[in-house]
């Protein structure tokens, strides 16, 4: 039996695949077209023809904007997924390519530096990241190591890229319009969330403000900080911590702080291992750029 060629699905053109996947992602042709360096116009041309070829609408057109179908949606995650193999790939063949393995605490990755990441991204696209969480044991040697260390006075931590100051916070749930007015000593008589059993954090803003650390309204303990805050998200109590990394939740205001002029510094985080010479130093001075911002 004779293969034919002709049962085969024909392949689209594949310079219009970028153009379909841009305008999806922006919903604008003229977004996509900026991106692209064409024009509007050439980046309609591009999709008509897609669609031409897989016989199937993408977009829906309105006068001026365009949305995915239910068969545009389901194409673009295998569009996507195929981009992203391809560029992976020739990346893979680049011979400047160089990789970066970074270790770090979960809290501070997942709530300061993955946010931060794009820049540095930006700024040196031939380094390839791995950033591995500390709390799952080193899986390799990292390049770079970052480190949490506790203590209140400023001048032990000049290295750090970030210090730890804290503060208290709460669901708006929790406080309603009482959460502006309420004083350190108030706090206590609501549940106290605690990041570490010795409550370490707590102790320091107490004596921030000259008040003892004696809850009155209960408190529940957690092993992480990442744990502590969304225990706090949800109302289950008033808690401690960084402003940088509630920076989402203040904007929000899924989070509230209280008492704002007490943030006593309790800790740092620093690079506890240098990276490599060559292009991948710039790692320190881009992380240590943060440290005033």
């Amino acid at each position: 039996m004779r293969n034919s060629q002709s049962n085969r699905p024909k392949l689209p053109p594949l310079a219009t695949l970028p153009a379909f996947s841009i305008a999806a992602r922006t919903g604008s042709l003229t977004l996509a077209a900026r991106e692209l360096h064409l024009t509007p116009g050439a980046i309609s041309r591009q999709i008509k023809s897609l669609e031409d070829t897989i016989g199937v609408q993408l977009f829906h057109r309105g006068h001026n904007a365009i949305s995915l179908t239910h068969a545009g949606r389901q194409y673009l995650t295998h569009v996507n997924a195929a981009l992203a193999t391809i560029d992976s790939g020739t990346r893979a063949l680049s011979p400047n390519r160089v990789r970066l393995v970074i270790q770090a605490p979960i809290t501070i990755a997942r709530r300061w530096l993955i946010p931060r990441l794009v820049s540095y991204v930006q700024e040196n696209p031939s380094v390839d990241l791995s950033v591995q969480s500390l709390a799952l044991g080193a899986r390799e040697v990292p390049d770079v190591t970052l480190t949490y260390s506790r203590g209140s006075d400023e001048g032990r931590f000049r290295s750090a890229f970030l210090l730890d100051r804290t503060v208290a916070v709460c669901s708006p749930l929790l406080l309603g319009r009482a959460a502006k007015s309420a004083s350190p000593k108030e706090l206590l008589d609501l549940p106290i969330l605690l990041d570490t059993a010795d409550a370490w954090s707590w102790r320091c803003w107490c004596e921030a403000g000259q008040i003892e650390f004696a809850p009155r309204g209960g408190s529940i303990t957690f092993d992480t900080d990442e744990a502590s805050i969304d225990a706090c998200i949800t109302g289950l109590g008033i808690g401690q911590a960084s402003p940088a990394l509630v920076e989402r939740e203040l904007k929000e205001g899924s989070l509230v702080m209280l008492c704002p002029n007490l943030d006593p510094i309790v800790g740092a985080y620093e690079i506890a291992g240098s990276t490599p010479a060559g292009s991948l130093s710039g790692f320190d001075k881009w992380l240590l750029g943060w440290r005033d911002g």
